[in-house]
């Protein structure tokens, strides 16, 4: 009884929170959950061919989901009218988790962290190409910042430039490109549904270019990459709880305390020390991201130009 009511108090204590208090102790958990992702994916991806990486999370993904699908039943969970439209959600998350893998492995964790950071900015520009939204010169002007800070990140004309930062700067855009499909399929798909595809598509894809490069895994390997599966889940459902709960304007400043965990997590674990560039690059992707969420905000409040059908901004979690 002690215990329970403990529990029940610590419960009752939590919802007396503000909304945004608990949306950004869950980003923060968020933040940390993910640290933990990067560092793993740096240690396993280091030793691991990418794309069988990819196929061996894809299939530990399908097995996650399978008690869930069973649960609802296969004829419920698995009826789509969208087929195509999963697989082409699929493909984009295939080639963006080969991306995210990669770019872990080999760079430092702030500079793969902070590209990741440019899928708002990336996200504006498909909602304008696809999406029919009309943009502003100050939207326009803080999406035009962010990639300055893209450019000063990428340093190019430097000898430290890194070709694999652009491989980094893909996951922003595939990222961006999945939101926009997600969104569409969001409307009709229950999030089952179109989570167990995603995973089986991206183990069928990924199937024939992981058996060229296989290499028999230890069963370390193995372990971490089902704690990868497990932090991602983790990550995922600490994300969406912020989302839920906060205001996107007033806490998605604490979603970019990643950088700092991961620039932590680096010089602590691998010796990483991120330069000049990284932080002032990283400053400018920040700060545009978090003005066009706060002027789309500002905009919404007084009922102009946001769409029903235009996904959200804030930035997206890890892969599934």
């Amino acid at each position: 009884m002690p215990l329970r009511a403990s529990l029940n108090a610590g419960q009752a204590a939590w919802f007396r929170l503000p909304p945004n208090s608990r949306g950004a102790i869950w980003l923060l958990c968020n933040a940390v959950v993910s640290t933990v992702l990067i560092v793993l994916v740096k240690l396993v991806g280091q030793d691991m061919p990418t794309i069988q990486l990819v196929f061996i999370r894809s299939a530990t993904g399908v097995l996650l989901m399978l008690p869930f699908v069973l649960r609802m039943g296969p004829a419920s969970a698995l009826r789509t009218d969208h087929l195509t439209m999963h697989g082409v959600r699929a493909m984009f998350t295939f080639v963006s988790m080969n991306c995210f893998y990669y770019a872990f492995s080999v760079l430092p964790l702030a500079d793969a962290t902070a590209m990741i950071f440019t899928m708002p900015l990336f996200l504006l520009v498909l909602a304008v190409a696809f999406l029919g939204e009309k943009v502003g010169w100050r939207r326009a002007s803080a999406t035009l910042a962010g990639f300055l800070g893209v450019v000063v990140m990428l340093r190019p004309g430097e000898a430290a430039f890194d070709p694999a930062l652009l491989v980094a700067l893909a996951i922003g855009f595939l990222d961006a490109c999945v939101a926009v499909v997600v969104k569409k399929l969001s409307g009709t798909e229950k999030p089952i549904t179109i989570i167990f595809y995603m995973a089986a598509f991206t183990l069928l894809f990924g199937a024939v270019p992981a058996w060229f490069v296989w290499q028999t895994p230890t069963l370390t390997q193995l372990l971490i990459i089902l704690l990868i599966s497990i932090t991602t889940t983790i990550s995922q459902v600490f994300t969406v709880f912020a989302w839920r709960v906060g205001e996107t304007t007033a806490i998605a400043p604490f979603n970019y305390t990643q950088l700092i965990f991961a620039a932590g997590a680096g010089f602590l674990f691998f010796a990483e020390l991120p330069d000049i560039y990284t932080w002032t690059g990283a400053a400018i992707i920040i700060g545009s991201t978090l003005y066009i969420m706060q002027r789309e905000a500002r905009l919404k409040r007084r009922g102009i130009a946001i769409a029903e059908d235009r996904p959200p901004t804030g930035p997206t979690p890890p892969k599934v």
